[in-house]
């Protein structure tokens, strides 16, 4: 009976060693696998979103697009697989597409008569040429300016782009509104209700509807908003009206005087 009891003590031993083996086992195994999570080492699978984001930009401004114009037909006959043929309809410029593989990636320029690229192929939308040197470009529902010597001169991330007088452009973004010049300096960034371009460093900006003042583009205030509609500065002076009624004078150093 003694022996058979020292027995019972040993494999009950051996049972209990065995099964803490186990679980220390499980459990560095376990650790493993979240290292591993941790430290980036699981599977791969995002192999497709790196590929995509690291993918170059196109640049293919200035490239001569293999083909020969055609007179009679006004349209470039492409013979450079990678773009198509375009039709200029009297224009002296056209877009133009590249041929992608991929649907979604934007592919519209603009080519001239002589076959070259002026504004290179990324974007979803064109103007057809260059006014006063810029060519406004599209990508979704976004505007911006490419200059004539193809460079961005504002991205594509305004609803909307509208050129003022003196190499200005006002700009809307989330509904607010705001001034660019030619250069793509930020004069006034789009924080306001409305605005309109008064000429002169000057511009008009809206309280609320018809409470009009003027601002100069280091957004100091001019005159107040007090005026139902908006002008032009000429020779440091416009006329606006009051609520009244009435025509006032406002000159550019704030003096505002009934006419």
């Amino acid at each position: 009976m003694i022996l058979a009891y020292f027995v019972y003590l040993y494999l009950t031993k051996q049972i209990k060693m065995k099964i803490l083996l186990l679980s220390c086992m499980t459990i560095a195994l376990v650790s493993c696998q979240s290292k591993n999570k941790e430290e980036g080492n699981a599977p791969n699978i995002t192999t497709a979103e790196t590929a995509k984001t690291a993918q170059k930009e196109v640049n293919d401004y200035g490239k001569q697009v293999k083909g020969h114009y055609d007179k009679k037909e006004d349209a470039w006959i492409s013979e450079d697989p990678f773009y198509e043929s375009v039709y200029f309809n009297g224009s002296d410029f056209e877009s133009v597409r590249r041929l992608v593989d991929n649907e979604d990636e934007p592919n519209m320029g603009l080519i001239d008569k002589q076959g070259k690229i002026v504004v290179a192929t990324k974007y979803e939308g064109i103007s057809i040429g260059f006014t006063n040197g810029f060519c406004q470009v599209g990508l979704g529902h976004n505007w911006g300016i490419v200059d004539d010597k193809g460079k961005e001169i504002l991205p594509p991330i305004y609803s909307d782009i509208q050129a003022e007088k003196d190499g200005i452009f006002r700009i809307s973004k989330d509904n607010k509104y705001g001034f660019a010049d030619k250069t793509g300096k930020i004069l006034v960034p789009p924080t306001y209700e409305s605005v309109s371009y008064a000429g002169e460093g000057l511009f008009f900006f809206m309280k609320a509807p018809a409470q009009w003042g003027v601002k100069n583009f280091k957004e100091e205030v001019i005159v107040q908003p007090e005026f139902t509609n908006t002008g032009e500065f000429v020779n440091g002076k416009t006329v606006v009206q009051k609520k009244d009624g009435q025509d006032y004078v406002v000159y550019a150093n704030g003096n505002v005087v009934k006419k």
